[in-house]
């Protein structure tokens, strides 16, 4: 009880919290969906279903090497951002899917907070799967991004040196010419096996974009062809960066 004269303290400042969620029967997880459905456009977005599938696997303890991560950062009960991310344990890397944060939201570095927690997530999978640490992190990006300039200036990434091409999303058509660019963890890394690159697509396509046998898909075919004979996969040279207006979804 504050006497007279004295001044009641304000209530403290809800904080906001990063944690995974592997429930998608929940109020938080039906939020995020609304957040991840507002920030990104219906050509970027995967099944709506998608995520819940996923999650339901990863509960019956059937993705086991491999293993998906939704995270989340929250006021009390309001999603403020999420991240998605696949472990590959075959090739010891962590695909970074979604990123995005309400653009309402200012300061708290919630988009690094949630990257942060998505890359640990993967250093504990590969812990788990036997690996002394995580290889890298990988994902998908414009070649102009400037994100993508950044990751190689201050954290060593570099982008594969072949065709990229992301298989179709929602209302797209057609595949989609991106970047593939690795961000070491554990060690630098200047270039990958070829053999693991062909891993890791054959991965990307089946086990994270979930397209039916991948090998008879064009796309992957002509990319898993243009690896022929080489036996290690190095950085590419990039063009110039393009400059780009600030928005709170990243598909990386």
């Amino acid at each position: 009880m504050t006497s007279a004269g004295e001044r009641a303290k304000p209530p403290p400042k809800s904080q906001v919290v990063i944690e995974s969620l592997d429930d998608d029967r929940t109020a938080l997880y039906l939020d995020s969906v609304g957040l991840y459905n507002r920030m990104f456009p219906d050509s970027e977005r995967s099944d709506p279903q998608y995520f819940a599938h996923i999650l339901e696997e990863k509960r019956l303890g059937v993705l086991y090497p491999f293993n998906f991560h939704y995270v989340v950062a929250r006021e009390e009960d309001t999603a403020l951002g999420l991240a998605t991310g696949h472990y590959l344990a075959l090739i010891n890397l962590g695909f970074i899917g979604y990123l995005a944060v309400d653009p309402s939201v200012k300061g708290g570095r919630i988009g690094s907070r949630l990257r942060h927690r998505l890359v640990e997530e993967f250093r504990r999978d590969a812990r788990a799967a036997g690996y002394k640490d995580l290889l890298g992190v990988i994902g998908e990006v414009e070649e102009k991004n400037p994100w993508l300039r950044h990751l190689i200036r201050q954290r060593g990434a570099f982008a594969l040196d072949f065709d990229y091409r992301q298989p179709p999303l929602g209302t797209q058509l057609d595949d989609v010419p991106l970047v593939l660019y690795v961000e070491p963890i554990g060690r630098p890394i200047k270039r990958i096996p070829a053999e693991n690159v062909r891993k890791l697509l054959y991965a990307i396509y089946r086990r994270i974009y979930r397209v039916r046998f991948p090998l008879k898909n064009r796309t992957l075919s002509r990319m898993m062809k243009d690896l022929e004979g080489r036996k290690w996969i190095g950085a590419k040279r990039l063009g110039h960066a393009a400059h780009s207006g600030s928005h709170g979804g990243v598909k990386e």
